[in-house]
């Protein structure tokens, strides 16, 4: 079946009607090998359409773009029945593909220099989505997971879709604290969308999908090639309004993700930490380059638009847990708690004086009241 024959129309999440013979043109034109994202974008906006790309000669193709001969190649020969192969395999997986332009694109998106031309979906997406990136170090501190956690947490609560990666580290403990309080968040991959990487964080992914989105613009099948990250960093970047760096060394792929937000025209803000170590110095050399400090989801909320502000659900700041609404066992607990260094129930309770589970109930309040956190191990950790 050529696509010029007939017309399918599909129905997806929320009941929006997908026709299929718009989307499969972008469809191939995300497919044909060795065409880069930039090159992409620069022949569309040559050609204006990529059926227009499509219906073009050899001579048209080289006098418009600096493509080398292959993948010229490739799109003279290009069989749109490829496409329609792609386009079942992702309807059999429950996954809906998003064309530029197609009415649920992220609007943000569109706008950066090289948007992608297809995105490929499982769960939903939403056009209007207000995102914040929250990005940072694989293998990240606990201080680098509890900031994750309290951003992602007070941010979520706000109104705000959380977007990341998907890696280990700061990106994992983004989406599953949205998760757990009910919001929104994206994981955007470096890889084909069924394929997780990396593969322990199938669980998250699927948890992901029912909670907001799981997005990718590689093709079914796409391993995750080194070279596919900082490819999809720039989609990161660019469904936010702003990126937030929390913990990075020098040679980290979230300063990759801050460059790109910068040249997108998208705020970014950098976390600082301990100048001894090697996880904060990416943070502080952005915000010795001019990225805004974050210490809060205040400083967050301070750089975004107003159309965006003016929606949020921000929690009344006198209502706000104060350490002087503390009993004098809270404040106990606090003071012999660290930043970095996790304690043990039993170090607490020998130090206190007191029997572990005479301290428990003090623990579990402390935690509800987003003072502490607790880490695998019954080990605590202040948080404020």
């Amino acid at each position: 079946m050529h696509p010029g024959s007939c017309i399918f129309l599909i129905c997806i999440a929320r009941p929006v009607c997908v026709n299929v013979h718009g989307m499969l043109p972008w469809l191939a034109l995300n497919m044909v090998e060795g065409l880069r994202s930039a090159q992409r974008a620069a022949i569309l906006r040559e050609f204006g359409t990529p059926e227009n790309i499509f219906r073009s000669s050899e001579m048209e193709l080289r006098a418009a773009s600096d493509l080398k001969p292959d993948v010229i190649y490739r799109i003279l020969h290009f069989d749109m029945r490829e496409a329609e192969k792609e386009f079942k395999m992702a309807q059999h997986a429950g996954i809906t593909i998003l064309w530029q332009g197609s009415d649920s694109f992220p609007t943000l998106l569109k706008t950066i220099p090289d948007p992608p031309v297809v995105l490929y979906v499982k769960g939903v997406l939403h056009a209007e989505d207000p995102c914040v990136a929250l990005v940072g170090s694989r293998k990240a501190t606990t201080y680098g997971l509890n900031v994750s956690q309290s951003l992602a947490r007070d941010l979520s609560k706000a109104g705000l879709t959380i977007v990341s990666g998907l890696a280990r580290g700061v990106d994992a403990r983004a989406h599953s604290v949205v998760i757990q309080e009910e919001g929104r968040t994206i994981g955007v991959l470096g890889s084909g969308i069924d394929v997780i990487y990396p593969a322990e964080h199938r669980s998250l992914a699927d948890r992901i999908a029912k909670s907001g989105a799981l997005v990718s613009e590689f093709p079914m099948g796409t391993p995750p090639n080194r070279e596919n990250f900082p490819v999809r960093n720039r989609i990161i970047s660019g469904l936010s309004s702003a990126v937030v760096v929390i913990e990075a060394s020098l040679k980290s792929g979230s300063l990759i993700t801050a460059r790109m937000a910068t040249e997108q025209g998208r705020e970014v803000l950098a976390v600082p930490g301990n100048v001894f170590n090697e996880s904060s110095q990416g943070c502080h050399a952005l915000i010795k380059d001019g990225a805004g400090l974050c210490e809060s989801w205040k400083d967050v909320i301070g750089v975004l638009p107003g159309r965006i502000t003016e929606k949020l659900i921000l929690p009344d700041q006198n209502e706000e847990a104060s350490s002087e609404n503390l009993t004098e066992m809270e404040k106990t607990i606090i003071a012999l708690l660290s930043f970095e260094q996790p304690k043990h129930i039993d170090q607490l309770a020998g130090v206190a004086g007191m029997r572990p589970q005479d301290i428990l109930g003090t623990l579990v309040s402390l935690e509800l009241k987003s003072f502490i956190s607790q880490i695998p191990g019954k080990q605590f950790i202040r948080l404020k």
